[in-house]
């Protein structure tokens, strides 16, 4: 409980700091602390759906044509945003929305975070306010409600699974890809776990089908970068870029990936290590379920903005943990992953030191990348040997776990 005072305290603080410098320092010079890149007016992300509730009043379609849109960027969200319209919302109402989702956010983290210690508190806090998150909030994206609908999952597991799903389920609706945060349902017995998935996998199946013409109008606008972003698509992008040759990026990527897949099946034959027998050891299991899985589905299918690292704030208490208290291979595994995952959170920082150092760009570039790639490595390598054991099992084989035993 100690820890979660601290955390209490060290975002309050923040918080407070970070208002302090937007008044007395300026907007963008704020911003500029973290390199983290501003677009005027402000909480551009949005803007595409404040603008687009004033594109529908000219009658127009905004994930086709946006002039409401400062940028004239099509709305990209799936067309469910445009339940917003209804309440008359216009460009007048971002900066209102966006204190809404940011507050959201915040009221997430303290959902999820169960007993910590300060160690994990101040791991947690530097996570919060990294350039990475940071750069969801100025953009006032809408993946801050999203992790407000995954923390309130996590929280819900605890008395209601069916209630945990349906938000998982909402957030999917919303954005498609928190149907990775599934990934919660992990800690319930096998038949129920696969009840639950199944039921949500099929409805955001009926969803997308019914909606499949506003996925081709998603997929075209939606904006790619191969700065501050990650993902499968960045390596090679930027090295055709940089070598105008495509495949010597992807044959560096498939190498990459490869060497992955290989880890990945190791920790699937070989699952030695178990949990420390302290409950304590692994009360963030789900979380840090949740978030690696939104991590590594969401790398898998192409460019992210590094906003989405946020969701790796869900591992941070469990990965700490083990970290300390784990034993090898697993203690190393968690503290090589932490590492990473916080390189990721914070090398965008760095870039702004790099015109100091000959190819600085080129080098913290290389960095991020390999930050990137070791967390996906670190997390494909410990979601399987922390996954329940029934998973592993045929139904009804020999050594499956009781009727009704938990994952745990």
């Amino acid at each position: 409980m100690q820890g979660k005072k601290i955390l209490t305290f060290l975002v309050g603080l923040g918080v407070l700091a970070l208002a302090v410098l937007l008044v007395v320092y300026g907007y963008d010079d704020t911003w500029r602390l973290w390199n983290i890149p501003t677009m005027s007016p402000p909480f551009a992300d949005l803007r595409t759906i404040t603008g687009g509730a004033e594109s529908a009043r000219m009658g127009l379609d905004p994930m086709v044509d946006n002039p409401g849109d400062p940028w004239g960027r099509p709305m990209d969200y799936p067309r469910i945003w445009e339940s917003l319209f209804l309440l008359g919302i216009d460009q007048g109402d971002t900066a209102l929305l966006a204190l809404i989702m940011i507050a959201a956010f915040v009221a997430g983290l303290f959902l999820f975070v169960r007993d910590i210690d300060r160690t994990t508190a101040v791991l947690l806090a530097a996570g919060i306010f990294s350039p990475a998150v940071l750069l969801g909030i100025e953009r006032g994206n809408n993946d801050l409600l999203i992790f407000f609908l995954m923390a309130a999952a996590l929280a819900a597991m605890r008395r209601s699974p069916v209630l945990a799903t349906g938000l998982v389920t909402f957030g999917a609706a919303l954005m498609y890809f928190p149907i990775f945060g599934l990934a919660i349902l992990l800690a319930l017995p096998r038949r129920r776990c696969l009840a639950l998935a199944g039921l949500s996998i099929a409805l955001i199946l009926v969803y997308a089908a019914a909606t499949l013409s506003d996925l081709r109008h998603i997929g075209t606008g939606a904006l790619r970068g191969t700065t501050i972003s990650y993902g499968f698509n960045v390596l090679h992008t930027s090295v055709h870029g940089y070598f105008r040759s495509p495949a010597t990026g992807l044959w560096l990527e498939y190498a990459c990936l490869g060497v992955l897949l290989v880890m990945f099946g190791i920790a699937l034959r070989t699952r030695g290590f178990r949990f420390a027998p302290a409950e304590q050891d692994h009360q963030h299991l789900d979380a840090f379920r949740l978030g690696a899985a939104i991590y590594v589905g969401t790398f898998l299918i192409g460019n992210n903005w590094d906003y989405r690292l946020m969701f790796l704030l869900f591992t941070i208490p469990q990965l700490d943990s083990w970290r300390r208290f784990g034993g090898p291979p697993l203690g190393r595994a968690a503290g090589i992953t932490l590492a990473a995952v916080m390189a990721s959170l914070w090398l965008q920082f760095f870039f702004r030191f790099a015109h100091l150092v000959p190819y600085g760009g080129h080098l913290v570039f290389g960095l991020d990348e390999l930050a990137n790639w070791v967390t996906l490595g670190g997390l494909l390598y410990l979601l399987p040997r922390s996954a329940p054991a029934w998973l592993f099992r045929r139904p009804g084989g020999l050594g499956s776990p009781a009727a009704g035993a938990t994952s745990r």
